[in-house]
Formats: structure tokens, sequence, C-alpha cells
């Protein structure tokens, strides 16, 4: 992604991810920021000039900058980005243009039966419990507020490269601490990652300045609350996931048992998936992947699993 001729322009040698990260990549990353929302903010203005258009639908692999994306508010009074709005997305979206029921849940899901008999082949290591969805996210909640993570595993796996609730970790984000623990010891990754929170849509307004639902967590905009340190960046700011229960019943369902035991439907979600690893696809690949970290619990459609 870079040749030796930028190196010598910006003075600095290419950084790996385990290099000390110095305050010449932070300037630079935050020049090429500024620079970029100067760019897409001419355009933005040139497409509201051209069109008169009240609505804005963005595309391609920079939609993906969420800090930028909600700066077109200055121009358009409903900014649109698809669950995968990279160049996957160009082609895509030629087929949802004759498909009104647009979902972001069009990966592989598993049967029951495949669901069994891979936990039968580690029962040698994990204690498995089915239970009634009732009585499973009334348990799940209650571990969440009480600080556990869980690895969140049902149905059909999401399209692009945001865990929207059905291939996810969870955690509470209300815990100072939760972000440091998911980054250093089951992410592996930098510190200033932040994560995202999932909300429920019509209490949305509540803890972010958001003026329209954005399900496809791709634009970063303001928390009202400062009680949500875990999934908040530095400066306040939050790649919120709005989640409606037409969109997912079941994550949905899960957030409003976290309102009625904290008062908070909230959680902390990042994909389910450790250092260097895609986003977990099936069954054996989350309990394999749970067994080797750290998660405290794994959840797979109403199994609750736990290590042995």
């Amino acid at each position: 992604m870079f040749n030796t001729k930028l190196c010598q322009l910006l003075e600095l040698p290419p950084r790996l991810p385990e290099d000390t990260l110095t305050q010449d990549h932070k300037n630079l990353a935050a020049a090429l920021q500024k620079l970029y929302e100067r760019e897409f903010l001419k355009l933005v203005k040139t497409a509201k000039n051209i069109t008169g258009s009240e609505n804005l639908c963005l595309g391609g692999g920079c939609a993906y900058n969420g800090v930028a994306n909600s700066l077109a508010y200055r121009y358009f009074k409903s900014v649109h980005i698809p669950f995968a709005p990279s160049d996957a997305g160009s082609a895509i979206g030629a087929c949802l243009t004759h498909h009104s029921d647009v979902s972001p849940y069009l990966g592989p899901e598993f049967s029951p039966k495949v669901v069994k008999f891979e936990l039968n082949r580690f029962k040698d290591k994990l204690l498995c419990f089915k239970l009634t969805e009732e009585n499973l996210l009334r348990k799940v909640a209650k571990l969440l507020s009480s600080q556990n993570t869980v690895a969140w595993f049902q149905g059909r796996m999401e399209f692009g490269a945001r865990a929207l609730g059905n291939r996810s970790i969870l955690a509470s984000p209300t815990n100072p601490k939760m972000r440091d623990k998911l980054n250093f010891v089951i992410k592996k990754r930098e510190s200033f990652r932040p994560f995202a929170p999932s909300v429920i849509e019509e209490d949305a307004g509540k803890f972010f300045e958001i003026t329209e639902s954005v399900p496809f967590m791709n634009q970063v905009v303001k928390a009202k609350v400062k009680f949500l340190p875990a999934a908040t960046h530095i400066d306040g700011t939050c790649r919120v996931q709005t989640v409606s229960q037409k969109q997912n019943r079941k994550y949905y369902n899960l957030l409003l048992e976290m309102k009625k035991l904290t008062g908070v439907p909230v959680l902390l979600n990042t994909s389910f998936n450790l250092k260097d690893q895609t986003i977990t696809i099936s069954p054996s690949q989350a309990i394999e992947r749970y067994i080797n970290s750290d998660i405290d619990f794994l959840v797979i459609d109403n199994y609750l699993i736990k290590k042995k």
C-alpha cells in the first residue's frame, strides 16, 4: 500500500502493526483525515448543487469513513450508507434495486442438527445448556451486566465488513476497562481502536446525537452521555448501530433485556474474530475460536456455552 518515494516524501519508514505509534504517525493520520474530509465535502456539495435532492447515498471503499460520512448532513437531510459500501456494494446494489427488503443478513446459516453435531465434538471441553429464547436472553443480559464477554452467533452471517449482531462479541459499554480487555486480551490490537455501540432504534436519540436510523454502523456521531466509555472514542464520538425489531428481532430483544436490567439498551459490539482472522462463519469456527480465546461465554442460537 506504499512505496519508497512516499516514505521519502514523508520522511517516515513504513510502520508495521507491532511498531511503536509515534506522534508523527498520529499527525499523519490526522492530516490525511482532514484532507479527505475537505475533498469529500467538495463532492458532496457538488452533488447537492447538481441534483437539489435532500437524500444522499454513499458507496465505495471510502464510505467506510464514518467520521466524514456524518459531515454530509451539512448539505443533505438523509444520508444512506449500505451495509457493504465497498466495491462489492456496487455489484449487490444492482440486485437490491429489485429487492425491497434490504437486509445485511445474506450469508450462510446452519441447521440445529449441524450445531448439535459440532457441540458434541467438543463435549469434553464445553458445558452446553439449551434454553428457551426468553431464558437465554435474560441469562445473557445478566452475564453482560456482570462484566462478562459473550461471543454471539445466530442465524445468517452478515454481508460486508461489519458485525451487526449475528457474528459479534458483546460486552458492557459502561465499564471503562472493557475496551482494554477486548483490545489487549481478546482482539490483540492497538488500544486506539474504538468499539461500536448497538442501541435499540427508538432510544438512540437519548444517548447519541442522531437524526435518523444508522443500522449498518457506517456513521460516527457524538455521544450525549458519558457513561459509555468502552464504546466511546477519546473525542466523545461513537460509530453507532441502531437495531430495530424488524431488522434483527433476537438481538433487539437482548438489548431490551439490557434496558430492563440496567436502564441502558446499549451493548458494545465488535466482530467475532481474533487477531488477523476473518469474521467467524460456522459453528465449528465459533467453538474453536472461543476455546482458544479469553472470551467468557459463547452463544450459538439458543445454546449457552461455557468452558469446563
